[in-house]
C-alpha cells in the first residue's frame, strides 16, 4: 500500500507518475518480493523526496528504524535507488540514508515532518490482531513531496483493506482441502485444534514430505480459529520469519516487545520448523515460547519436512515439546487422492480431461500435490497455445509431459541402478536384497525389483535371474507374478520406516532410478 503525503497548496498530475515510475523502478530492479519487505509490506523504511529551498534539486532520503536497516540497505540497495530516481525524475538524483528519528526533510511551510516510531512492524507482526500495539504511522512507503513536485494523494475508490485482512483473505480453506486415507488423521487433528471448545488440543505437529497439504491444513486452522474467534489474536508465520523477526529484536534491543507479541497469542502456528535446526539461540527462545503459550492454555501448531525426532542439530528440549502434542504424519496422497486432485485442478483451468488423460498425467506427475498442479498447469497452457488439437485426451498430456517414464539421462536404465533404488526406498541393505534370505519384507522388493526391471528394461528373464542373484529364471517369473497380484489386490509393503500401498511403492522407487541415473 502506497500513501503519498503532499503540500496542499500545489498539486500536479505528472509528478503523481514521476513518484509512481519511481516506485515501479525500484521494485522491478530490486525485485518485487524486496520491495514489498523493505519498502512497503512492513514499514522498515520510508522514502522521502524533497527539493532544496530553490526548487531546483531533488532528493531521495531513505529512513531506516535501525543502524542495521540503513547498514543493508546501503550494501544492497543504494545503485537500485539512485538508478530509479534519476530514470523517474530524469536528472541525476542523490540519495541519503539516515537512521532511527533523524529528520528527513521539511516541508514547504518548514515545518518538520511527523514523528517516526522508533519501533516499526516486522513481518512476523503482519497478522497479528493487536490495535495497542500497533504503530502511529501507517503501513506501506511515504512519499513527503513539496515544491513543483507535490502531489495530490491517489486514492482508490474501493475502500482500503488493512494488512491483515488481505493476509488473512489468502489463507486456505479446509473445504478447499481434498481428504483421503493418506491425510484424513492429519485433517481431522487439524479441524479438532481450530475447532474444539472444551477440553482441547494444546499442541498439533504434522510433518510429512514436500507437497502433501501440511500449510493448507496450517493456513486453515488460523482461517478457521479466526471465524470462531473474530477477536482472537492469531498468528501465521514460517519458521524462517519467526528466526529473523527474533535476530531483528536482539539487534534492535526490543526483545521483550517481540516477546510480548508473541506470548499472548492465542494461536500461533510456526511452517517450516526444521528451518530452526542448528540455530541455538533461536531454538531456545521457541522453546520459551511455546512454553509460556501453553501455560496461558493458548495453542500451538507446528509443521515441518521431518519427525521432531529427525530434525538436524535440534535441542533435546525442543524436541520433547514438540512431542508433548499430538504428532501426525501426512503421508504422501495416494493414486485415488491424486487422480480426483488432478480432476479437480484440470477443471479449474477450463479443462475436461477424459479419465484415460488424467491417469497418464497422474503417471507422469510425481507425488507432491505442487507437482501435479504444474503439471496441469503445463497441460492447460499447451492446450491454450494449441486449440486445433486434441483437447482432452491422453495425446495432449504426453505431448505436455512427455511420452513415457523413460530415461532422464538419455540412456537405458540399468539393473544396478533399479536394485539401488529399490533397496534405498524399501530399507535394505544390497546383500540382503540379492542374498537367500526369506524375510517377508525382502521378498517383497526382490518382486518390486523384477517388476521394474521388466518395465524399465530389455532383459530377458534369466539375464533378470543373474542380475539379482537368483539361481533360475523361474523364480524371477513367479515374484513378477506375485508381486502383480498384489499390486492388483492393493496390498501394503512394510519398509523399514513406514508402510506404502504397492503402487506407491512402484512408484516411488521408479522416480528414485531417475534420480540416480541422474547423480553425479
Amino acid at each position: 500500500m502506497l500513501e503519498t503525503l503532499c503540500n496542499s497548496d500545489q498539486r500536479t498530475q505528472p509528478a503523481a507518475a514521476t513518484l509512481a515510475t519511481f516506485q515501479s523502478a525500484l521494485a522491478t530492479r530490486i525485485g518485487r518480493r524486496k520491495y514489498e519487505l523493505w519498502f512497503e509490506e512492513n514499514s522498515q523504511t520510508q522514502l522521502i523526496e524533497r527539493e532544496d529551498a530553490q526548487g531546483g534539486r531533488v532528493e531521495v532520503q531513505v529512513v531506516a528504524p535501525s543502524a542495521f536497516a540503513a547498514e543493508w540497505i546501503e550494501r544492497n540497495f543504494r545503485l537500485a535507488m539512485v538508478e530509479s530516481a534519476a530514470s523517474a525524475f530524469a536528472v541525476e538524483t542523490p540519495v541519503t540514508i539516515l537512521t532511527g528519528r533523524a529528520t528527513a526533510g521539511r516541508t514547504a511551510e518548514g515545518a518538520p515532518p511527523e514523528e517516526r516510531p522508533t519501533r516499526l512492524p516486522t513481518q512476523f507482526e503482519q497478522i497479528a490482531h493487536e490495535p495497542h500495539l500497533a504503530p502511529s504511522s501507517p503501513r506501506g512507503v511515504r512519499m513527503v513531496a513539496s515544491g513543483a513536485l507535490a502531489v495530490s494523494p491517489q486514492r482508490d475508490a474501493r475502500p482500503a483493506r488493512s494488512h491483515r485482512e488481505e493476509t488473512e483473505g489468502g489463507w486456505k480453506r479446509f473445504d478447499d482441502f481434498l481428504v483421503g486415507s493418506p491425510n484424513r488423521l492429519a485433517y481431522e487433528s487439524s479441524r479438532l485444534m481450530a475447532e474444539a471448545e472444551r477440553d482441547p488440543m494444546r499442541l498439533l505437529y504434522l510433518h510429512g514430505s514436500c507437497g502433501v497439504g501440511k500449510t493448507h491444513l496450517l493456513q486453515s486452522i488460523c482461517r478457521r480459529y479466526r471465524e470462531l474467534h473474530p477477536t482472537a489474536r492469531v498468528r501465521y508465520v514460517t519458521g524462517e520469519q519467526f528466526t529473523n523477526d527474533y535476530i531483528a529484536a536482539i539487534r534492535e534491543g526490543s526483545i521483550e516487545g517481540f516477546r510480548r507479541r508473541t506470548r499472548k497469542l492465542e494461536l500461533l502456528v510456526i511452517d517450516d520448523v526444521h528451518f530452526l535446526g542448528n540455530k541455538t539461540a533461536t531454538q531456545s527462545e521457541c522453546l520459551h515460547t511455546i512454553d509460556a503459550i501453553g501455560f496461558q492454555g493458548s495453542r500451538v501448531v507446528l509443521a515441518s519436512d521431518a519427525h521432531p525426532r529427525q530434525i538436524a542439530k535440534c535441542s533435546a528440549a525442543l524436541v520433547s515439546r514438540f512431542l508433548s502434542g499430538m504428532v501426525v504424519k501426512v503421508d504422501d496422497p495416494d493414486r485415488a487422492t491424486r487422480l480426483a486432485l488432478a480432476h479437480r485442478f484440470a477443471i479449474r483451468r477450463g479443462l475436461d480431461l477424459a479419465p484415460i488423460a488424467l491417469e497418464t498425467l497422474v503417471d507422469r506427475s510425481g507425488t507432491s500435490i505442487r507437482e501435479l498442479e504444474g503439471s496441469v498447469m503445463t497441460v492447460a497452457a499447451l492446450r491454450t497455445l494449441d486449440s486445433t488439437g486434441d483437447g482432452t485426451g491422453r495425446i495432449l498430456v504426453e505431448r505436455a509431459l512427455g511420452r513415457g517414464l523413460n530415461s532422464h539421462a538419455g540412456r537405458p536404465v540399468r539393473i544396478a541402478e533399479i536394485v539401488q533404488a529399490v533397496c534405498t526406498i524399501m530399507g535394505l541393505e544390497r546383500d540382503e536384497l540379492l542374498g537367500v534370505g526369506r524375510h517377508r519384507r525382502v521378498v517383497s522388493a526382490r518382486g518390486l525389483a523384477a517388476h521394474l526391471a521388466r518395465e524399465m528394461t530389455t532383459l530377458s528373464f534369466p539375464e533378470i535371474a543373474r542380475a539379482l542373484g537368483r539361481s533360475s529364471h523361474s523364480t524371477v517369473h513367479a515374484a513378477t507374478t506375485r508381486f502383480a497380484a498384489m499390486l492388483d489386490r492393493c496390498e501394503v509393503l512394510a519398509t523399514r520406516a513406514e508402510n506404502m500401498t504397492v503402487a506407491e511403492a512402484i512408484e516411488r522407487t521408479r522416480r528414485e532410478v531417475f534420480r540416480v541415473q541422474n547423480s553425479p
